[in-house]
């Protein structure tokens, strides 16, 4: 098997993401291996178009996008949205006819439909702990379903059965360089400044224009102000000097620009009863009437038990029987069944047990 190595550059450093460092430690674990080819593709202007633009007019707006489950995402040919599973396979499969092997901790599970013909599901990894399945779970059928064919681009994850302490150990035993690398966190283009809410908006004000408002009680009540309906999202602690308890973003009144604030993250309008989502689509086909559900709105999130409706729009309607909380417009909704990832889509209108 040769083996060639690339290396995605989908954010510059401009935005966050030490390239350059990563470059240079993804250069070192080639030489360590036998002097493996390496090459960087560039796809930052992709990244730039297609994920992080889009999502600057929802944060605008007062929406909660995710870009890491956009960046995986393929709408159709003429509308590229998927970097590494869209313009970083098909850049491979022109140059490198192989395989594409990421680091995700994912694994493909491959089931028969009534006619009995094979389909790939994405299923989560073994440890639970460091799953990216719900990254993952926008990645169309057909970009993995050739995975069984040697003579086409495979898709592997071959962290997916491992847990991290194991992947550590074996780093450690071939005496790879980066052996003991910190873990990387946050979003790939805000870099590890952004890790908190409050460093992320900041980020946030270099490209999105301030809009401030008022602070408001569900009765309507001003109580303060705030900057801009993108520095805090649903179930976020809004910090006003003017109120000596703890407040919490609850809703947001995008024509007014105003952020509705309540006393308890119990509150009944940070209580989900049921979303939207338009945008929904189904991993490979409607899962069955009786089947068990589970639908998870953030990484690292218990999933929680969940009815899915397919509505006339196309789109389908998730209810809550035991409510979910702080759930916003924005958000990625990533339905399971067991361990496997059979729908996901990005969440239109929320539906409070306050409403």
């Amino acid at each position: 098997m040769d083996e060639t190595g690339s290396m995605q550059a989908g954010s510059g450093g401009a935005m966050g993401c030490d390239w350059q460092r990563e470059w240079h430690d993804v250069q070192a674990v080639c030489r360590h291996l036998g002097h493996i080819p390496v090459e960087m593709i560039d796809l930052s202007r992709e990244y730039w178009l297609h994920v992080f633009e889009p999502a600057l007019e929802l944060w605008h707006d007062g929406s909660t996008p995710n870009p890491d489950v956009e960046c995986n995402r393929y709408v159709d040919a003429h509308q590229l949205r998927s970097i590494k599973f869209g313009a970083l396979r098909d850049r491979l499969q022109s140059q490198h006819p192989g395989w594409l092997a990421t680091g995700h901790y994912a694994q493909i599970a491959w089931r028969r439909d009534d006619q009995g013909q094979l389909y790939p599901l994405i299923q989560r990894a073994v440890d639970r702990l460091k799953d990216q399945s719900f990254f993952l779970s926008s990645v169309p059928s057909e970009r993995l379903t050739q995975v069984r064919r040697l003579s086409d681009h495979e898709t592997l994850f071959p962290l997916g059965t491992y847990v991290k302490a194991d992947v550590r150990r074996l780093a450690r035993e071939m005496n790879l360089p980066t052996a003991d690398k910190d873990e990387s966190m946050g979003l790939c283009f805000v870099g590890e400044r952004g890790s908190s809410a409050h460093a992320f908006a900041r980020f946030l004000d270099n490209y999105v224009t301030s809009e401030p408002g008022d602070f408001v009680t569900p009765d309507g009540r001003v109580v303060g102000r705030h900057p801009g309906l993108y520095t805090l999202t649903i179930g976020q602690r809004a910090r006003i000097p003017s109120l000596p308890q703890r407040y919490f973003v609850a809703k947001k009144d995008v024509a007014q620009r105003r952020i509705v604030v309540v006393p308890d993250k119990t509150h009944p309008l940070l209580q989900c009863a049921f979303l939207h989502s338009r945008s929904f689509v189904w991993a490979h086909h409607l899962p069955r009437w009786d089947a068990t559900l589970q639908a998870q709105i953030r990484y690292r999130q218990d999933a929680e038990p969940c009815r899915v409706t397919p509505l006339a729009d196309g789109g389908v309607q998730v209810a809550f029987p035991q409510g979910i909380t702080a759930v916003s417009p924005g958000q990625t909704v990533v339905v399971y069944e067991g361990d496997l990832c059979v729908g996901s889509g990005t969440i239109d209108h929320v539906h409070t047990m306050g409403d």
